[in-house]
């Protein structure tokens, strides 16, 4: 999405409005399910990032198809989780132990799959063939085998079990929006910090969000202990909240480092405004991403 040009900025709002709906959609379908099936990051471990962020490298695919697919293969794995649990047919962990060990098997496999449906929606004239799908196996892992056959036949898995619908409002795509919005996306380098953070915050995403956990929890002390998981399972599949959080962060901490607490409490309410959320929590995470930040160092 090129919003480099002033022919977008009638319609900056209306996208604004319709990632708000996007976001209380994934809400509503936590809270009819009762799952966490849109980001509960649990298929998203610190290897699989690993992997995922070689896989992007290496492909040089940009940051929305990179993340499209990583938010396809989280969907996906959840998808594949809940239906072995509730196909089960006792209490008995026999169910887990089939599906951990067909997961721990196809793991590589899905995450390259993931990337093949993204690159075709993307652009179809780059898409990947299959001969390129198994180059990318053996480049990941060359004692992994796998036939064309396999290669075809687990990108329509993938596609039937997330019901044909590809995750199209990924993070990068809130960032631009909101740079876009706010006007901020003006400033030099912006756009490039907010994509270096938002890699980290994919990779150090269980400190992320165990950190902000404790925030949450102290201050919502009066909720139930179910009701303060739901929160938080609706918080973790709000791409616009953490893109809002992202972008407050590249702003104060790395663009204008010298900025008043005046200026960043505006900033801060106009990016909570257009995340529909409220701006002492984007606060609080932007603060807590760039502590991760320090500590990496």
């Amino acid at each position: 999405m090129n919003l480099d040009t002033a022919y977008i900025e009638p319609f900056i709002y209306d996208w604004v409005e319709h990632l708000q709906e996007t976001m209380k959609e994934r809400e509503q379908e936590i809270i009819s399910e009762k799952l966490d099936l849109i980001m509960p990051y649990g298929a998203l471990t610190t290897h699989t990032m690993k992997a995922a962020m070689c896989i992007a490298t290496h492909l040089e695919v940009e940051p929305n198809v990179k993340y499209m697919a990583i938010e396809l293969f989280d969907k996906f794995m959840n998808k594949s989780f809940w239906e072995a649990y509730n196909g089960r047919n006792n209490q008995s962990n026999e169910w887990f132990e089939v599906h951990s060990k067909r997961t721990c098997t196809h793991t590589k496999l899905y995450l390259v799959s993931c990337f093949q449906l993204a690159c075709k929606m993307n652009s179809h004239p780059n898409s990947l063939g299959i001969t390129q799908i198994l180059q990318l196996l053996r480049v990941i892992d060359q004692n992994y085998e796998c036939t064309r056959d396999t290669v075809s036949s687990m990108e329509i898995e993938i596609f039937k079990k997330v019901g044909f619908k590809m995750p199209l409002y990924t993070p990068v795509y809130c960032i631009e929006v909101l740079l876009a919005a706010t006007g901020l996306g003006e400033t030099p380098r912006t756009f490039d910090i907010s994509m270096q953070l938002l890699d980290l915050a994919y990779m150090e995403h269980e400190k992320l969000y165990h950190h902000f956990q404790l925030y949450f929890v102290r201050k919502n002390s009066q909720m139930s202990e179910e009701e303060k998981e739901l929160e938080l399972r609706i918080l973790k599949s709000n791409s616009l909240f953490l893109s809002a959080a992202i972008v407050l962060c590249a702003t104060l901490y790395f663009i204008s480092s010298d900025t008043s607490i005046i200026t960043e409490k505006i900033i801060a309410a106009n990016l909570a405004e257009l995340a529909d959320a409220a701006a002492n929590e984007i606060t609080v995470m932007a603060n807590t991403l760039f502590q991760i930040v320090q500590y990496s160092k």
